[in-house]
């Protein structure tokens, strides 16, 4: 009888660790976001060298596993001095970050921002004005940072042209 429970637990363990393998999303993997590359997680391959979308009002493809999807600017758009950041992110305790650089990467603004999202785990809205950026190119970076460390993750970063 115990011989039996034994075999069964075994069983039942096998099936429980095959069916987490098989239903597991791959988390470590480059993704394209706004028409550029965008790292999530820990890829073990170098970034991809073919161009993820035609920037100029294609729709980009995005992995539904990001945590922070940006929706609007979009990469590679010129846009005014003043312009808007906004999309949806699920995040720890619906926070996260925002930056703008000019063209050499020094820092313009750096802000924080809310997700308004229903619950934890969920997608939730984030929205955030953005005014008196100089012109020339620019890079919008939004990404969440550890509390723990303040290591920034999930980023998404695009480069825009402001007139």
């Amino acid at each position: 009888m115990k011989k039996a429970i034994a075999i069964f637990i075994i069983v039942l363990l096998f099936i429980t660790i095959g069916t987490l393998l098989f239903l597991r999303v791959n988390e470590d993997t480059w993704i394209c976001s706004n028409g550029v590359w965008v790292k999530h997680g820990n890829p073990t391959a170098s970034k991809p060298t073919t161009n993820c979308a035609d920037v100029k009002g294609a729709v980009s493809t995005v992995n539904q596993n990001a945590n922070i999807i940006l929706d609007s600017p979009k990469a590679g758009e010129t846009i005014g001095p003043e312009f808007v950041i906004k999309g949806k992110a699920r995040v720890f305790e619906n926070q996260l970050n925002f930056r703008v650089r000019d063209a050499k990467g020094n820092p313009l603004i750096e802000g924080t921002m809310a997700a308004k999202a229903s619950g934890a785990g969920q997608y939730g809205p984030f929205e955030v004005s953005i005014s008196s950026t100089p012109k020339g190119k620019a890079t919008i970076e939004v990404f969440d940072k550890s509390a723990k460390d303040g290591v920034e993750s999930d980023k998404v970063s695009i480069t825009v042209t402001i007139k």
